[in-house]
């Protein structure tokens, strides 16, 4: 008798049972529902990272602006508020109002995108406990631009309501080192390279250790050294991989890459733009940090409406073989053994309990 193959026997062979069993979306293809590695929405207890946006820059109705949310027994800190965050939330079982801290990689517009409506919104929702932010050299600056000045009608109309208040947030700028610990977690930042550098402003990374166990958060960037020791021996790995190799994609100004470009694994010249990782640079530097677990994301958005793909035309060139994800694993996978498991939007993986 024939036997039918199903999506999630095909992902099987190829990736290995572990993952295949548990339902995890490894092609990177968006499903129909809240993806988690356990059906549990109890994330009061344990280590757990919550993909709060899985795309690149522009408009991807299938993947929000990239983010991450990482909870430690309950404490949220959320990784950067960019289009998508608190619907991704929502999905994945959190009330955004609950965060505790938001903490930005860096300034670019995709990681800021909704940071006033966030704000604003959870305190008109009630929120009166100030969120804790936290950010690279200007991070301040643009929160009170965000709240008084593109919001001064919102800001004043409310405060009124609110007998005087002012928008829920204390703001700390901040640099490389460590950034602050809680009873179960610490959290420590390393400069990355990425465009902006020479505008007054830096990115960062983060490394969230806790009782249970250890995520790392790259941000945007190109494959650094930086990224990749502080990367060392964590459980869950979130990294950039926003270009494709050379000779995966037609088209755009990304098809056009070299051999060489996004490849080698070294410093980049800081005074210069930054590049981003391509899959193959990605899988270096998490088979040489020895990552347990890769999940890559700011993808690209080459599986999502036509619109959205004639959006990115200039970079992303049209739309792509539905294979070109398989592509990306498989040239990770040539030089990182660990599991691969591609960023969905409000994805819940549980990092590790009591």
């Amino acid at each position: 008798m024939k036997k039918t193959f199903t999506r999630r026997d095909m992902l099987r062979g190829l990736f290995g049972s572990a993952a295949g069993s548990l339902g995890i979306p490894l092609s990177g293809v968006p499903s129909k529902r809240t993806v988690t590695l356990s059906e549990s929405k109890n994330l009061n207890n344990g280590m757990h990272v919550i993909i709060t946006g899985s795309g690149s820059a522009l408009v991807d109705p299938l993947r929000g602006n990239a983010s991450a949310a990482v909870v430690v027994d309950g404490t949220i800190l959320l990784f950067d508020c960019g289009r998508q965050t608190m619907d991704n939330l929502a999905l994945a079982g959190i009330n955004p109002v609950n965060v505790d801290y938001i903490i930005f990689t860096h300034l670019h517009f995709d990681h800021i995108a909704t940071y006033d409506y966030y704000i604003i919104s959870s305190w008109v929702a009630g929120r009166e406990k100030p969120f804790k932010v936290y950010g690279p050299a200007g991070t301040a600056r643009m929160s009170e631009g965000a709240l008084y000045a593109k919001n001064e009608l919102n800001t004043k109309w409310w405060s009124q309501r609110k007998d005087g208040q002012k928008p829920p947030v204390e703001v700390k700028d901040i640099s490389s080192g460590f950034v602050l610990e809680e009873k179960s977690f610490t959290v420590t930042a390393t400069e990355v390279s990425h465009w902006g550098q020479g505008l007054g402003s830096t990115s960062l990374g983060y490394r969230v250790d806790s009782v249970y166990g250890s995520i790392a958060y790259s941000g945007d960037t190109g494959p650094t050294l930086n990224m990749m020791n502080l990367s060392r021996g964590v459980d869950v790995l979130i990294h950039e991989c926003t270009v494709p190799d050379h000779g995966m994609q037609t088209g755009g100004s990304f098809g056009k890459l070299k051999d060489t470009d996004y490849v080698a694994l070294e410093e980049i010249d800081w005074r210069k733009p930054s590049k981003h990782t391509s899959p193959s640079a990605l899988g270096q530097l998490a088979a040489k940090a020895k990552a347990k677990m890769l999940v890559p994301t700011h993808l690209p958005p080459y599986m999502s409406v036509d619109a959205a793909v004639e959006n990115f035309k200039l970079y992303y060139g049209s739309r792509q073989p539905r294979g070109i994800w398989t592509e990306f694993v498989c040239a990770i996978k040539k030089h990182y053994s660990g599991p691969v498991v591609m960023a969905e939007n409000a994805m819940v993986i549980d990092v590790g309990k009591c």
